[in-house]
């Protein structure tokens, strides 16, 4: 948690931003040059957020009180801005997110003599604060919706300590934030909003910038990444909200979700709360299923259940079912499992019948809840095929590519990579399986966070699944 004064929080950017990070757990002080103004604001915000700690005072009050200070007035109240708060921001970050804007010319760059106007905030404010520079490319309309925002941000700071820690404040808004550079670089930043208030007026509707490419395998990780096991969740039964439960174990715990984290689910819980647990004695064996389990020493219920749900028996021997299951997947048993069921000896658990679509319904209600740019990937146990053991792997994803194609980058060596297709959803679901474990953990959900990945808003699984036509031990 940390304590953040939003100069300017009366307004439509500083407002939104306020709301955001008083949603993800942060101290707000909305600061105004009417301290009765910012009260009035603080109060309203509270009324919204009950449980949310939010403040109101004046400028230099609001930037006494916080460890990081947040200026989100117009460029015409810079100069006052500052001088309100000089001398209370001594060893903070300071984020300008100031656009050098002159009406009527909003839609001409019009950059000051000093470069932009983050620099010549650095330049009042000297050795006092450290300056960076960020959300000029962002419509405060957007961020004000409740709604996950797939916007990129550009950071400018002259240290990179300084970067991360705004980046990290980026991603609790639910935005994915970029070191750019040096300060300096901030007015390229600036620039650009007149540059989108162009776009805007022609071809779009709160339009912003978005970073491309994979250079290095995905985002970069520009913190160790953690794995955090989501703890207290109940046991599950049809009908439960899934999403409800997870944000209210994440807020027990002191938790949320950030943008860029990947939240894995146990596939067990996703199907117990769809209603994918049978009971053995509901199923009417067919003869199909009666020979299978007469090859195989299966219960004759069971290989009922194996038929319904695979497109293909693959291999049957004693003891071993392999089917292709109607997802795509190659499983034992067609995923279909008995431990953890919690119903009896008599009850099985089958996979959920559409994995993306149960990824992406969780993906949606909790970036609503927690106003974050997340992906989601539902996570299953399975064998490999030469090795002894499962691992954790992903069956069911939203927000995220699963795999990674680095063919045609460069080695260590300066050699182009020719075959490296990085299974991306899997090493995601197999890391989080460290924490959610096999049999009594009672851990069904994890969040990875600053993980490399690249962001999809339309990749299923699918794409990680190898053709059947490729396969060459049908």
């Amino acid at each position: 948690m940390t304590i953040l004064a939003v100069l300017g929080g009366t307004g439509a950017l500083g407002g939104a931003m306020a709301k955001r990070w008083a949603q993800a757990g942060h101290e707000i002080w909305i600061g105004s040059r009417d301290a009765v103004k910012a009260q009035a604001a603080a109060a309203a915000l509270k009324a919204e957020l009950p449980d949310a700690n939010i403040h109101g005072a004046a400028l230099g009050d609001a930037a006494q009180n916080a460890g990081i200070v947040v200026l989100a007035v117009p460029y015409a109240s810079q100069l006052a801005t500052i001088e309100a708060i000089k001398g209370r921001v001594a060893g903070k970050i300071v984020i300008d997110t100031t656009a050098p804007l002159k009406p009527p010319k909003v839609g001409t760059v019009q950059l000051p003599a000093m470069g932009s106007a983050a620099v010549e905030v650095q330049a009042l404010l000297g050795e006092e604060a450290q300056v960076a520079s960020a959300m000029q490319t962002i419509s405060a309309e957007k961020l004000a919706h409740d709604e996950p925002i797939e916007a990129d941000v550009l950071v400018a700071a002259d240290k990179k300590d300084v970067a991360e820690i705004v980046i990290g404040l980026i991603g609790d808004l639910g935005l994915r934030g970029f070191h750019a550079g040096p300060l300096a670089n901030s007015a390229a930043s600036e620039a650009l909003t007149s540059i989108l208030i162009q776009l805007n007026r022609r071809y779009f509707s709160h339009a912003g910038i978005r970073i491309t490419g994979d250079p290095k395998g995905g985002t970069a990780a520009t913190k160790p990444v953690q794995i955090i096991p989501v703890s207290g969740l109940p046991l599950f039964t049809q009908g439960d909200d899934l999403a409800a439960a997870i944000a209210s174990a994440l807020r027990a715990q002191g938790e949320a979700l950030h943008g860029g984290d990947v939240l894995v689910v146990a596939q067990k819980i996703v199907s117990k709360a769809e209603g994918r647990s049978i009971r053995l004695a509901d199923v009417k064996p067919s003869d199909e299923a009666r020979n299978l389990a007469a090859e195989t020493g299966k219960e004759p219920a069971v290989a009922e259940l194996m038929l319904r749900e695979s497109s293909a028996i693959m291999r049957a021997k004693p003891g071993v079912v392999i089917a292709r299951h109607k997802t795509g997947h190659v499983a034992a048993n067609a995923g279909i499992d008995a431990s953890n069921v919690g119903e009896g000896d008599g009850a099985v658990l089958l996979w959920p019948e559409n994995p993306d679509a149960s990824a992406a319904a969780l993906r949606a209600a909790l970036g609503h809840q927690f106003n974050a740019d997340i992906a989601v990937i539902i996570s299953d146990s399975l064998g490999r095929a030469w090795r002894l053991g499962t691992a954790g792997s992903a069956m069911g994803s939203a927000g995220i590519a699963p795999v990674t194609d680095r063919r045609g980058e460069a080695d260590l060596f300066g050699r182009t990579l020719q075959a490296t297709i990085v299974a991306r959803a899997d090493e995601l679901a197999a890391a989080a399986s460290l924490v959610i474990g096999e049999a009594a953990e009672a851990i069904p959900a994890a969040i990875i966070r600053n993980a490399p990945y690249v962001h999809s808003a339309t990749d299923g699984i699918g794409s990680i699944l190898r053709p059947a036509e490729e396969d060459l031990f049908p």
